[in-house]
């Protein structure tokens, strides 16, 4: 389901850039432009490894049906426009089709009016039916696919400048050995369009449910996000996202629960290097079983990596996993400039376990790899990574947490072979390795 939507936005995307263009006077000629733009755009697409089908054209509506037909270049296509799609995942939607209702000025806002929805499900899935309850399975969800249950909806402002549309709700069982049962709620975008490029696209989702014969369940609520592109390639952007409550329930069994997650993220690219920062917050994690209830509070993460070779990235996306030599020399050149990994912060503010509370961690870490290190002289010698990798962390325990721990079998022994430093109440590790050597708290390892 996620992956029929990720192609359905994406190709949502292809055609907002398709019918692109300025308003003019007179709505016969608007029209006129428009289905010229769209007959472009569609024998584009056919050469990209797609084809039209079953293509019906009326005085201000069409419909036509997008076929999913060659791997390879349609994770190209899709790459190229933003969505990032390997070959692999692109085969795995051979034959999916996505019908087309579209509709020129079909209000004060709209210059072009669409409809998306699966009509055809990709060949992996309607082959690996063999058994009767999958047949039975595949059977109900084409049942689905002839409402039209998975719809898209999107209207694009006269101007081209502007869209904003939603997905159908869904309320919807499937019966076999389970039963499950889906619900989304209103799922509504928009965003702008700036020189035939989307810009931004803003994202509201009320909620989804799922439900598994009533002993399992999950439900997320109150869904925001918020992309934006800032430069010039598809690497340069901006995102924030939001989740009001996500909860995961396994009758008399356990429940997860996580409040007000947070999350925001911007990229930039220099000379085809990439610098990206990533920072989360969650506000409260409960996690309940038979034995015990514990909480979470205040949940930190923020990451940073410097020097990411994209061209290397997206090479290594549409690569055929069994070149072995062409994965190497890919390796070779995304560090070719040197990488830093950073977490500046993984922490939780306090713990609550068994009724205990107590305070929580401070984690931060650098991780840099030198780019003299031999991609296929480490497949040789994997030892090689310990003079190419030069790591720093630092890790602070509340004396209460560092008493937990030591209970735990598995940690004793660890434990035992390194002591922390007592620094204003807490206990604290730092561990380095540099030029092949490792240190904890200053001693030297090995």
């Amino acid at each position: 389901m996620t992956n029929l939507k990720k192609l359905s936005l994406a190709t949502l995307g292809l055609i907002i850039v398709a019918v692109i263009y300025s308003m003019t006077s007179g709505s016969a000629k608007l029209v006129s432009r428009a289905k010229s733009q769209v007959n472009t755009e569609l024998t584009m697409l056919q050469t990209q490894g797609f084809a039209i089908q079953n293509r019906e054209t009326g005085e201000k509506n069409e419909h036509f049906i997008i076929s999913f037909d060659d791997p390879e270049k349609i994770a190209a296509y899709f790459t190229q426009h933003g969505a990032q799609l390997s070959v692999e995942d692109a085969k795995v939607f051979k034959g999916l089709q996505i019908g087309v209702d579209l509709h020129y000025l079909a209000d004060t806002y709209s210059g072009i009016s669409f409809d998306l929805y699966p009509v055809t499900l990709p060949k992996s899935i309607t082959s690996s039916a063999t058994t009767p309850e999958d047949k039975d399975i595949l059977k109900q969800i084409e049942q689905m696919l002839e409402k039209k249950t998975f719809l898209i909806h999107c209207d694009i402002n006269k101007l081209g400048t502007g869209f904003k549309g939603y997905m159908k709700d869904i309320d919807e069982v499937l019966k076999s050995d389970t039963t499950v049962k889906m619900v989304l709620s209103k799922l509504k975008f928009s965003g702008d369009i700036k020189d035939d490029k989307v810009q931004s696209i803003e994202q509201t989702l009320q909620s989804i449910h799922i439900d598994t014969d009533d002993t399992f369940n999950v439900t997320v609520t109150g869904v925001k996000s918020n992309y934006r592109i800032t430069g010039a390639t598809l690497y340069d952007y901006k995102t924030d996202y939001s989740i009001e409550k996500i909860t995961m329930q396994e009758k008399d069994t356990m429940m997860f629960v996580a409040d007000h997650f947070e999350a925001r993220s911007d990229s930039t690219v220099k000379n085809s290097l990439a610098n990206t920062t990533l920072k989360t917050k969650v506000k409260s994690i409960v996690f309940n079983n038979k034995d015990n209830k514990v909480i979470l509070d205040t949940l930190l993460l923020d990451m940073k990596a410097d020097n990411l070779n994209m061209e290397a990235l997206e090479a290594l996306g549409k690569m055929d996993e069994g070149n072995e030599k062409a994965i190497n020399e890919t390796f070779q050149k995304l560090i070719s400039k040197g990488i830093q990994l950073e977490i500046p912060e993984f922490s939780v503010a306090s713990i609550e376990n068994l009724g205990q509370k107590m305070g929580g961690f401070h984690l931060n870490t650098q991780l840099h790899i030198n780019k003299s290190l031999n991609i296929e002289a480490l497949q040789q010698n994997p030892l090689l990574a310990l003079n190419a990798f030069n790591i720093n962390l630092d890790l602070i325990l509340s004396k209460e947490l560092y008493a937990l721990i030591r209970q735990q079998p598995k940690a004793v022994i660890v434990m035992m072979l390194f002591h922390p430093k007592d620094v204003k109440g807490k206990k604290v590790y730092n561990v380095e390795l540099k030029d092949g050597s490792l240190n904890v708290n200053g001693s030297p390892v090995m």
